[in-house]
């Protein structure tokens, strides 16, 4: 399904609500060259619509590997969990950072950070130099 139209009234309230930063991996839109994206939480292909509540300021990288998908496996448990909400969830209460490394400590956690690879080598190095910087920011 195609893109749906955003205006850019509700691209700046989702843009500032998420104070300038993937609502995933929570790196800064004004360190990157790619151009953030407005996640539909709940993809168009499953009914979702486009409405300040079912969107995400998302990085390139996310936004590509997160898709349509509502949900993966916990890799411990092997169950099927859905994926961190950011209008539902908490980042704090399913994530921590430790040094540049974003550490799940719930099962929607696991299955966020396995499937958005936010522990890549060259993310987690990146983060440091963020953090280094003082640029990169844990939500309180």
């Amino acid at each position: 399904m195609g893109s749906a139209y955003i205006s850019p009234g509700l691209r700046r309230l989702v843009y500032e609500r998420a104070g300038g930063r993937c609502e995933y991996c929570l790196i800064p839109a004004s360190v990157v060259f790619a151009n953030f994206e407005y996640d539909h939480i709940f993809s168009q292909k499953h009914g979702g619509k486009t409405h300040a509540g079912n969107l995400a300021l998302c990085c390139t990288l996310c936004n590509k590997l997160k898709g349509s998908d509502l949900s993966s496996f916990d890799p411990i448990t092997n169950e099927v969990v859905p994926f961190y909400r950011p209008r539902r969830h908490r980042w704090l209460d399913h994530f921590e950072l430790h040094g540049a490394q974003i550490t799940p400590v719930t099962a929607i956690g696991r299955a966020t950070v396995q499937v958005l690879k936010l522990n890549l080598a060259a993310r987690i190095q990146e983060r440091e130099h963020l953090i280094l910087a003082g640029i990169f920011k844990v939500p309180a």
